[in-house]
This record gives structure tokens, C-alpha cells and sequence, in this order.
């Protein structure tokens, strides 16, 4: 199953967007790398898109 910004899990739903575009695309990412447990896939998402998006913010903060 591949999903996109209209189609996605639940548990992506609280996402802002920008995390949740990351989250989706995380998650189709280990969906094709063969992760055997589609729930897992999904937390994965969530806990790796997060960290991007503190990641992101703490280098804007360090630019300006």
C-alpha cells in the first residue's frame, strides 16, 4: 500500500503537515524496503519524521 498527503494512517492524522508529508514518505520507504509489520512501518514513520522536524527546527534556529 503506498499512501500520499489524501491518503494516509490514522495515526498520522495530528501530524502537522509538513511532518506528516515526511512521516508518509518514511513509511512508504520501509513499506518497499519489505518491513514485515505494517504497524511497525508506521511508528517508525512517526518517531523518524518527528526527529527530522526537531532536527530542522534546531538549525533554523542556529542560521538565524
Amino acid at each position: 500500500m503506498v499512501w500520499n498527503q489524501t491518503h494516509f494512517p490514522a495515526a498520522m492524522r495530528s501530524l502537522p503537515p509538513s511532518v506528516r508529508a515526511k512521516a508518509i514518505e518514511i513509511a512508504n520507504s520501509l513499506l518497499e524496503q519489505e518491513v514485515p509489520d505494517k504497524k511497525e512501518a508506521i511508528s517508525t514513520s512517526i518517531y523518524e519524521a518527528r526527529a527530522w522536524a526537531r532536527q530542522r527546527f534546531m538549525e533554523s534556529r542556529q542560521v538565524a
